[in-house]
């Protein structure tokens, strides 16, 4: 997988859609990022106590819903209840947490590309805490559901994960489907391409991006997508170091190219 390029990658993702102005990772925001003039959308996964596949940033319900506990020890039929947009704002209210399934309908119909984040519990700060059967599992169950629902005709989704055991699962049930390792820091450029060796990406943190690393991950082959940049001016400084996309809140391409 490694070298593999990316074609129909575009300069700008939408971050859990359009989350600047609509509740992220709901199908409102989906909507909103492509009424923006978005092509690409970012959306983040985790699988519920239930088995089921939602979007969801945080390990926990609180943040982005108005409910409790962690998603990982809830069954689907509490979280399909719950509202995940009021606390955005009012003209949200009542908006679902959607399923993976449900995205993927959404994006076909819209002619979107994506790149869904899997996550594990207790999320992408310390991935080492996950037990590394289980976040392989969760690689496997996400690459199953997309190998068989994503539309065939439309350029595959770019999975990602913090987890190794997350990317590995996911080649296991979709080799096809090409895969980006998501880091925070790159202390190292060399021992990063080490890890991200089976991955055709790297998503850093553009904070501890600097031009040097840039330079020496793309001479490797690597995408480099750059998160979350919410200022043109630092938007054009990494786009000249060659970053390939940065996550945007507030996808409006004229703001960023």
């Amino acid at each position: 997988m490694h070298g593999t390029s990316l074609p129909w990658l575009d300069p700008i993702i939408a971050h859990r859609g359009a989350s600047g102005v609509a509740p992220e990772n709901t199908l409102a925001a989906i909507r909103r990022a492509v009424e923006l003039g978005a092509h690409w959308v970012e959306v983040d996964v985790r699988q519920t106590a239930s088995g089921h596949l939602i979007l969801m940033h945080d390990a926990t319900l609180a943040r982005t819903t108005n409910g409790r506990g962690k998603i990982a020890a809830t069954p689907y039929e509490k979280i399909a209840d719950l509202d995940a947009g009021g606390w955005f704002a009012p003209d949200f209210a009542g908006e679902p947490v959607p399923t993976l399934e449900a995205f993927v309908r959404l994006a076909s119909k819209l002619d979107l590309c994506a790149n869904i984040e899997i996550k594990t519990d207790p999320g992408d700060t310390d991935p080492g805490d996950t037990d590394p059967g289980e976040a392989e599992a969760v690689g496997r169950a996400v690459a199953t559901l997309l190998r068989n629902q994503w539309p065939p005709n439309r350029p595959p989704p770019l999975l990602s994960s913090s987890s190794p055991e997350v990317l590995h699962g996911a080649a296991k049930m979709a080799a096809n489907l090409p895969r980006g390792l998501v880091v925070r820091r790159v202390p190292s450029a060399a021992k990063l391409c080490e890890q991200a060796r089976e991955c055709v990406s790297i998503h850093v943190d553009h904070r501890f991006l600097t031009q040097a690393k840039t330079a020496h991950l793309i001479k490797n082959g690597y995408a480099i997508l750059a998160y979350t940049v919410n200022r043109p001016a630092r938007a054009k400084t990494l786009y000249a170091w060659g970053v390939a996309a940065i996550f945007i809140d507030y996808p409006e391409p004229e703001r960023w190219r």
